[in-house]
């Protein structure tokens, strides 16, 4: 079957190869891929900044974002052949710390954890893969192919989560207008949550055409481009990852406000100006 594959540590080793099939020790349930997300970690890692490979081999087939269709299932899994599934990217560590004992392996303590298409596991950009039943979320199938967002979603669905435990640990937030800084898809997708919130929500990018506008605008939010204004919001969730945006959002959030940042770069888009 075919495969993308890295080197990783070998910039733009990417190549598109065939490989053997799956192994069982990957789970299972067999799948066949229908769509594939190419995220800012990909990049990453196809860069050779980031990845690792398997043990005891040297290249890595990447791929988080999936959407497949089950084609072998065992019986009584919860899983069967035809329903429309994504897999889950990371794996608790062995040890294992307080984080992923308790489930969440997102939170990951000791930095044990692997990573299906990042680190030390094959990934979902392959035609056919392997999961564990535990590890694949059923989806419903009038989705489709739209299915292949539920792992970016699920970035900041994590980040909502998280700002309503902490805010809600004070009996007078009362949280109303939200700021999504970044109209990339993980901003659009946050934006897309914090309308059915039902919050009064606010985009916030450089770009001042195009499709990010009219995306935004679409999903009943206000899209501003350039400058924000007197805008005080009580909740950020910060998409761009540049510095500049960040701290100007935590100037100008509102009393008992939260920024969530949804993660922070290194590279060039640091130097943000919009």
């Amino acid at each position: 079957m075919r495969a993308l594959t890295v080197e990783p540590g070998k910039p733009y080793s990417i190549d598109l190869e065939e490989v053997g099939p799956p192994t069982q020790s990957d789970g299972s349930v067999l799948v066949r891929a229908l769509a594939l997300g190419i995220c800012g970690t990909d990049h990453e890692i196809i860069a050779g900044n980031y990845g690792w490979a398997p043990p005891g081999v040297h290249r890595l087939i990447i791929g988080h974002e999936s959407l497949g269709q089950v084609e072998e299932a065992p019986a009584g899994c919860g899983i069967k052949r035809g329903d429309l599934v994504v897999g889950i990217v990371r794996r608790p560590d062995p040890v294992p710390c307080p984080a992923c004992a308790a489930g969440e392996w997102d939170m990951c303590r000791n930095g044990r954890y692997t990573e299906r298409g990042i680190k030390q596991r094959n990934g979902y950009g392959s035609e056919q893969y392997r999961v564990e039943p535990d590890f694949l979320i059923k989806i419903d199938p009038q989705l489709g192919l739209l299915g292949v967002l539920l792992e970016p979603t699920s970035i900041v669905a994590k980040a909502w989560e998280h700002v309503e435990r902490i805010g809600g640990r004070s009996a007078s937030w009362q949280p109303r207008v939200a700021l999504i800084t970044g109209a990339g898809p993980v901003g659009l997708l946050a934006a897309l949550l914090a309308t059915e919130r039902g919050y009064e929500v606010h985009v916030f990018d450089r770009l001042e055409t195009g499709s990010k506008p009219r995306l935004a605008r679409a999903l009943g939010a206000t899209y501003h481009a350039g400058k924000l204004g007197a805008l005080d919001p009580d909740i950020v969730i910060e998409c761009t990852g540049a510095g500049s945006v960040v701290l100007d959002v935590l100037a100008r959030t509102a009393p008992q406000g939260i920024v969530c940042l949804t993660g922070v770069s290194s590279g060039p888009q640091n130097s943000f100006r919009p």
